[in-house]
């Protein structure tokens, strides 16, 4: 059975049923509790290959996945590409009210047609891209290069039941992603096929399974792949954020790898075969153990940002945003890294790199491709880019990690090495790195040049991304630098303030800017934004003009208005809106709203954060009781304005009922 697989010569139904089976072996090698890191890689590297036969998607350049890579180029015939009609005729369909069984299952279409499961199985390969949930059938095929995970993964869910994948990517259960997909929806299955579907699918490999045991001090955005955030209280405690309070973004599983393993290639033209001879596309490759004897050891302290920081944000009542994570507020953290400056590794590679610097010889190329060792269920592997110049650059700072805060480097945040590029975007600063490619091109993996595109805000998923690639990527640049921001993280949101024989208040937040532009001044307001006063500033460390990557943090105590103090002084409760906006040393200044920045991809979200607070006469000065909105978090974190616009549960993993049993594994440590 298997060659006639391969052969290409089995039922598409039984190609899927074998699609699963490998993604069960997959998660099968990688939990084995007697393995070794380097066993676990090599497992997961086999079972995934072997995925990769089976699904026919090798990465070679004919293969979807390479195509995936290169598509996303901007395409001038494509310029008066028509905005795709969204259909607004459907059927209601429940995505808010949990307490009616019709919650989240598609509403009945009777005028639509019953298609066979066998029918759907054929759908399976990239000219017709059909898929099942909850009794509905779906055409995806206008989605092949508009899922923001990849053409790889559509291909390995193809012809089959949604449902099981999603119960891993529980993202999707949340409503504006279920009403997007019924606008796809082409026929019913029998209730007797709706049933088999599911089954026939089964319960897919989960590949998380041994990801690394995270804080209960981190709130999940996404459980799987993980993406937590500190409570937003905590990241005014000390200067340095620790190392279990560090935000922590995988676009993946985490990887387990023996650092005596560990290799970091890097190729392209210029560089230095070992033997020092050139080639016209040269390669080294360096240990663990070279990276720490052969080159001298460096430190930063730098701020990084995650780009859809406060993506929730711009996902409400009027917007929707479907890509994840949908952040909150704290995806952003502050810590000293150590490792070898990149440009001194560039330079036993052959790379002139001070004269290039000096703009006395040409650089080589223009980028530096980076590849990490993660991967998804299919291969792919995560990367991205940055100029070469910045790496080059003698005071850019640019080291290859393999410490944070004096520590190796924790698995969630790239051990054994990573990349940190001071005042550039976190997804361009690639964790458990394995590749360095020089070339004149930015990368063409999706994560580049697909899911961090700065789009007007005209640009809708809907409209313009679902069916990719939109009309005009040339008016979409890839986000590097970050823009000026600033937000009040004491007191947290929605938090009960004691102010018993108070007259004044104090609060306590962070700034910070890309690029390495230091924060100049931050003001704060107790009335919203009506009235302003600069904060005072506190940055415990020297960092030089255009090099300040680390944050600068704010506090100011300050009177309480009249009103405010003649409702205290009548034994009433007074509400208030405190905010900050951050002013940086090229003097920009945050927007007050987002309107006129939204983009459909949900990054560099800098409007005035609003904290709402309430102040309490009658408890002790100084008393908090802090308030979760939703009930079921447990953390002050919210969106501006202390509420969020629309149901958000951990991002869409409690959101289902049928998917929602494992609440406590994210917010508590596990044993």
């Amino acid at each position: 059975m298997l060659s006639t697989l391969l052969r290409g010569g089995a039922r598409p139904a039984a190609a899927a049923a074998v699609r699963s089976a490998g993604l069960r072996a997959l998660s099968a090698q990688s939990s084995k509790a007697d393995a070794s890191p380097s066993a676990a890689v090599a497992s997961s590297l086999a079972a995934a290959a072997s995925l990769l036969a089976l699904t026919s998607l090798r990465h070679d350049e004919n293969s979807s996945a390479a195509r995936c890579e290169i598509s996303s180029c901007y395409d001038p015939s494509l310029r008066d590409k028509p905005k795709t009609e969204v259909r607004t005729d459907l059927p209601r369909y429940n995505t808010t009210d949990m307490s009616k069984p019709d919650f989240n299952h598609p509403p009945p279409r009777p005028e639509l047609p019953t298609i066979s499961l066998e029918e759907v199985g054929e759908h399976c390969d990239e000219s017709s891209l059909w898929f099942t949930f909850r009794g509905g059938v779906y055409d995806m095929t206008s989605f092949l290069e508009g899922h923001p995970g990849g053409l790889p993964r559509l291909l390995m869910a193809a012809g089959q039941d949604l449902e099981p994948y999603w119960d891993v990517y529980r993202q999707h259960f949340r409503g504006h992603v279920l009403e997007w997909i019924e606008t796809k929806r082409i026929g019913n299955l029998s209730p007797e096929d709706a049933k088999k579907s599911r089954e026939q699918t089964g319960q897919i490999g989960d590949m998380f399974e041994s990801d690394p045991v995270r804080s209960k001090d981190l709130l999940p955005s996404t459980s799987k792949p993980f993406n937590g955030e500190p409570r937003i209280e905590l990241l005014t405690e000390d200067y340095i954020t620790p190392n279990h309070l560090f935000y922590a973004r995988c676009h993946l599983a985490v990887p387990d790898i023996d650092p005596e393993e560990y290799r970091l290639i890097i190729s392209g033209p210029g560089i230095k075969n070992k033997d020092g001879t050139k080639r016209k596309k040269g390669k080294r490759k360096f240990t663990l153990d070279d990276l720490k004897t052969k080159f001298k050891k460096h430190e930063v302290v730098t701020t990084l940002q995650c780009a859809g920081n406060r993506r929730e944000d711009l996902h409400d009542s009027d917007h929707k945003i479907f890509i994840a994570p949908h952040w909150v507020i704290g995806a952003m953290s502050t810590a000293k890294w150590g490792g070898v400056k990149l440009r001194d590794v560039l330079e036993e590679c052959g790379i002139d790199v001070d004269d290039i610097a000096l703009g006395k010889a040409e650089a080589p190329v223009e980028h530096l491709q980076l590849e990490g060792y993660d991967q998804d269920e299919t291969g792919y592997t995560y990367g991205g880019s940055f100029p070469f110049m910045k790496a080059v650059d003698g005071l850019g700072e640019v080291i290859l990690a393999y410490e944070m805060n004096g520590e190796d480097l924790p698995r969630d945040h790239g051990y054994p090495v990573r990349m940190i590029i001071p005042g550039h975007v976190g997804a361009r600063q690639v964790k458990w790195l394995h590749k360095i490619k020089l070339s004149n091109s930015p990368s063409k993996k999706s994560y580049q040049c697909k899911s961090y595109l700065g789009f007007a805000p005209d640009i809708t998923f809907e409209k313009d991304l679902a069916n990719w690639p939109p009309a005009r990527l040339d008016q979409a640049p890839i986000i590097h630098e970050q823009p000026v921001t600033s937000f009040v993280c004491n007191p947290p949101q929605n938090a009960v303030i004691g102010m018993k024989g108070a007259s004044d208040i104090t609060f306590k937040g962070v700034a910070w800017s890309g690029g390495g532009r230091g924060i100049g001044r931050v003001d704060v307001s107790v009335d919203g934004g009506e009235n302003w006063t600069a904060s005072e500033l506190y940055k415990p460390i020297e960092q030089k003009y255009n090099h300040h990557w680390a944050w600068t943090q704010f506090n100011k105590t300050l009177p309480l208005p009249e009103d405010v103090l003649e409702k205290l002084k009548r034994g009433e409760k007074a509400e208030m809106e405190i905010t900050s906006k951050a002013m940086d040393s090229a003097f920009n200044v945050q927007p007050s709203v987002m309107s006129p920045y939204w983009n459909a991809r949900g990054i560099a979200i800098n409007h005035w954060y609003k904290v709402k607070v309430t102040l309490d006469p009658n408890l002790p000065k100084g008393e908090i009781i802090r308030q979760d909105p939703e009930g079921e978090t447990g953390f002050a974190n919210t969106p501006s304005g202390g509420q969020f616009p629309r149901k958000w549960g951990f991002g869409g993993a409690t959101i289902d009922p049928e998917h929602s049993g494992i609440r406590k594994e994210y917010i508590e440590d596990k044993e």
